[in-house]
């Protein structure tokens, strides 16, 4: 499948305005990368805000196929607070990615432990991306390599489910610190490789990283945002759905189906299992609400999220 290769460095850390080191914020599915030559990125689709170049000349990726239990979310509701899925779970995602990346070690400014804590040894890890369109935040949507190709940057490059596996997004879900999130955007020869890497995690014995906690079919009560960073070991992105709803003031699960959030957001269902295969519906209809518990009713790798294009 055509990406664009570009080349660059892994990033964790860069000076402040004060001019003294500073640290990024990874997660498990987002680090900064340095492009070699920042022009490649004008050959990516921009579906939204533009790129924009920290004072190092890195940027935010986005790891495309992967949604990693978040480390540090806030809201986008006015008042809203930082917030995150079960730790340490949340970071050994992290801890995952930039030990494969050859960053580690990296330590975390503490309390919250989100920030990285200057200095970071191996800052500047080289390394690759293969990327066809920026986000609507105008963050790389990304397939992420280490070491280096010897094609020049900024050429097409043809994806194969064999070279897939050496992603680091693959490698992600395949050990289980991953959940597969998957947009209409990504062909299906490569979904199809991160969904079967997902069901060899959850199914292995013993089940791998988050399988082994994971409630997002069998449910989680949720009474409040404490409950979610205590017990919501969950599919990511309903973690996000439930405490911006939470952040907008409702105390009680009895609405969430109603929230704008998931009746807006249009997918399509691949569960040939499911009376509804094949058909476009929208997020609030893989919910189930009993009460204070909240569910998926079908697996993360058998929903297709449409893209905002």
């Amino acid at each position: 499948m055509p990406f664009t290769l570009i080349q660059g460095t892994f990033h964790l850390v860069h000076p402040a305005p004060n001019g003294n080191p500073t640290g990024f914020e990874p997660d498990g599915d987002s680090v900064h990368f340095k492009p070699k030559k920042p022009s490649s990125l004008n050959l990516l689709t921009k579906v939204g805000q533009p790129f924009k170049l920290s004072n190092i000349g890195s940027l935010n990726l986005r790891l495309e196929g992967i949604d990693a239990l978040e480390v540090h979310f806030t809201p986008q509701v006015k008042g809203s607070h930082l917030t995150h899925q079960p730790r340490p779970l949340a970071d050994d995602s992290r801890g995952f990615l930039t030990n494969e990346l050859g960053l580690d070690p990296v330590q975390y400014v503490p309390p919250k432990l989100t920030r990285v804590k200057p200095p970071a040894p191996k800052d500047g890890a080289p390394g690759f991306i293969l990327s066809r369109s920026l986000d609507i935040y105008g963050r790389p949507v990304s397939f992420v390599f280490t070491g280096a190709l010897s094609a020049s940057d900024g050429t097409p490059f043809f994806l194969t489910p064999a070279f897939l596996k050496k992603s680091l997004n693959y490698k992600s879900v395949l050990n289980g610190f991953a959940y597969p999130l998957f947009y209409d955007t990504l062909f299906g020869e490569l979904r199809a490789v991160l969904g079967v890497a997902a069901i060899e995690a959850r199914t292995s014995n013993p089940k791998r990283g988050i399988w082994r906690k994971d409630k997002t079919t069998n449910g989680v009560v949720v009474n409040d945002q404490t409950d979610l960073e205590t017990n919501g070991f969950i599919f990511p992105k309903l973690f996000r759905r439930l405490s911006s709803y939470l952040a907008e003031g409702n105390n009680d699960l009895s609405q969430f189906l109603n929230f704008p959030e998931l009746t807006q957001e249009q997918v399509q269902d691949l569960d040939p299992n499911s009376p509804t295969f094949t058909n476009f519906t929208h997020f609030n209809t893989m919910v189930r609400v009993t009460g204070s518990k909240v569910r998926l009713r079908q697996r993360p790798e058998t929903i297709l999220f449409i893209s905002k294009k």
